[in-house]
């Protein structure tokens, strides 16, 4: 769990280009800087939306992984989840939150997988 949220910073500093094959709908297509903020409200709804999401994004990528990312995703759970992705969104506001959401999913495959490379400092 806590080489998910390191890697996640080092992996999110740049922002990716938009998915061509897809059509990002609902708060994945708002800047991290506006989720934060809805999230951060007292209106369940906002948390809602924002939270529901982001676990539907990391749900749906779940699909046909192998058994190491799916035992780390239960390990650190929804809660955590969201919590490292709105740190990321904190550091990267003008990011666009499926761009976040989608750079620690890659870095966390790329984690199960073996596929690690040290950060660069």
């Amino acid at each position: 769990m806590r080489r998910l949220i390191i890697t996640a910073a080092t992996l999110v500093a740049t922002t990716l280009p938009a998915l061509s094959e897809a059509y990002v709908m609902g708060s994945g297509r708002w800047t991290c800087e506006r989720a934060r903020a809805a999230f951060l409200t007292d209106n369940a709804a906002d948390k809602g939306q924002v939270a529901g999401w982001i676990l539907g994004y990391w749900s749906k990528s779940s699909f046909d992984q192998d058994t190491g990312f799916l035992d780390q995703l239960q390990e650190v759970g929804g809660i955590k989840i969201v919590d490292i992705t709105l740190a990321e969104c904190q550091k990267n506001p003008n990011a666009m939150l499926f761009q976040v959401t989608e750079a620690i999913l890659q870095n966390t495959l790329k984690e199960t997988a073996g596929e690690d490379t040290p950060a660069a400092e």
